[in-house]
């Protein structure tokens, strides 16, 4: 689950009376005290009344921790604001009283397998953390980091709570505010840190599965903001349900949300990643390894969801892979077996309509401007590169598919981000 922090919830969950139950007073103690939050002023929601993560078809009360505004969890983190959530998780804004800084919180629904996968993802990643720079930076840069993780108790339920630094707006958010069309700099710089990041975690025998537009966050330039929504909700107190439950650079890139991540393994047979972002080998059922991470932050602009029933969207996405890129090697739909069949004809050709579309036609119509001097604009040479790019990172055949650190040595990164010459490793 993530969620822009630029579009701040003005609704809050739960009751708004501070509970400081889970402080454990200590004399090490250092840092600032808690503010008190007010009790009154703000509108309140009928309890029969189905509010935010309550619409989920299997909420339960007990699902999720009764995060408060006030709150003060795990004798330092105090509530600030409600961000978001998710069909996994809730997302706060805290202050982590020791070392006064804003933190972001997520607290995840009671015994979900994706909050045990995050856990463990991210217990993963720390050990295997390494220093190395490469281009004069360090690759852990673009992951976002757990900075604390605690359980909490009520009765027999054990919610899982993770810290982590406060971000900004999704690559997703940022592509809706351009109209779908960014500067070419900006893709450069995102396909040259995103693979970055995927090396390290793939390093460390994790692999992500469920990478796209809106898991991809940026840092914010300064907090200015988280401040602003902190006196915002002292000042005026959002709406809440009151209930008896007791329960680095300026657009530095973060890859976030390992809730499907799978830890520890070179391959697995699940069915994974949620249509477009599927890679082609789990459309097939066939064995699958961290290659299905590469290259499908690309497939929410190449292959948008097309059909009313799963089977018709991936029948449709698979004849658009055709077109763009090619069909697909017959020996992968060997062994594939009868799972193939029920997207391709005995002869290899796909059961849906293929297009009339091809890479070059989509990258022709997205660079279209009427301004001369529009940034959006690549020249014939950038085009070709940028186009190879893409074939490299989508092909069907995944042990042909490129590695992180492969990717973001390609010719179409290395142009704008470190030259023409071969990267080096310090």
């Amino acid at each position: 689950m993530s969620r822009a922090l630029l579009v701040l919830n003005t609704n809050v969950f739960k009751r708004s009376k501070p509970n400081f139950a889970h402080i454990r007073c200590s004399s090490t103690i250092t840092g600032v005290s808690p503010r008190i939050f007010p009790t009154t002023g703000f509108t309140t929601i009928p309890a029969s009344k189905k509010f935010e993560e309550e619409r989920w078809a299997w909420y339960k009360p007990q699902s999720f921790y009764p995060v408060r505004i006030g709150d003060v969890l795990h004798s330092k983190y105090q509530v600030l604001y409600k961000l978001g959530y998710g069909t996994t998780a809730t997302s706060w804004l805290c202050r982590d009283l020791h070392r006064d800084a804003y933190v972001c919180m997520k607290s995840m629904v009671c015994n979900h397998p994706s909050a045990k996968r995050e856990v463990k993802a991210y217990k993963a990643i720390k050990k295997a953390e390494k220093t190395t720079k490469l281009y004069g930076v360090k690759r852990r840069d673009f992951i976002r980091r757990a900075l604390d993780h605690f359980q909490l108790r009520i009765s027999n339920r054990k919610y899982q709570f993770l810290i982590h630094e406060p971000l900004g707006m999704s690559l997703s958010d940022i592509c809706k505010i351009e109209g779908g069309r960014v500067p070419i700099d900006f893709v450069k710089e995102v396909t040259f840190k995103l693979p970055l990041g995927l090396e390290t975690i793939h390093e460390a025998e994790v692999i992500h599965a469920d990478i796209k537009e809106s898991n991809i966050l940026f840092h914010m330039q300064d907090e200015t903001m988280f401040k602003e929504a902190e006196e915002r909700e002292f000042e005026h107190p959002s709406k809440r349900k009151i209930t008896d439950e007791t329960f680095g650079s300026k657009r530095g890139l973060v890859l976030c949300d390992f809730g499907e991540a799978r830890t520890g393994k070179d391959e697995y047979v699940e069915h994974v990643q949620p249509a477009p972002y599927r890679a082609p080998e789990v459309f097939l059922y066939l064995p699958w390894t961290k290659a299905i991470d590469i290259g499908t932050w690309l497939h929410e602009h190449l292959f948008p969801p097309q059909g009313e029933d799963e089977l018709t969207r991936d029948t449709n996405q698979l004849a658009r892979m055709v077109a763009l890129l090619g069909p697909p090697p017959e020996a992968l739909l060997a062994d594939s077996g009868p799972r193939a069949l029920e997207f391709f004809n005995e002869d290899g050709s796909p059961k849906g309509d293929v297009p009339n579309d091809t890479l070059e036609s989509l990258l022709a119509s997205s660079l279209d401007s009427e301004h001369e001097d529009d940034d959006r604009k690549m020249t014939t040479e950038e085009s070709e590169m940028f186009l190879a790019f893409i074939r490299r990172a989508l092909t069907w055949d995944d042990v042909k598919r490129p590695s992180a650190s492969e990717l973001f040595a390609d010719p179409w990164v290395l142009d704008s981000i470190v030259g023409k010459s071969s990267p080096s490793q310090s």
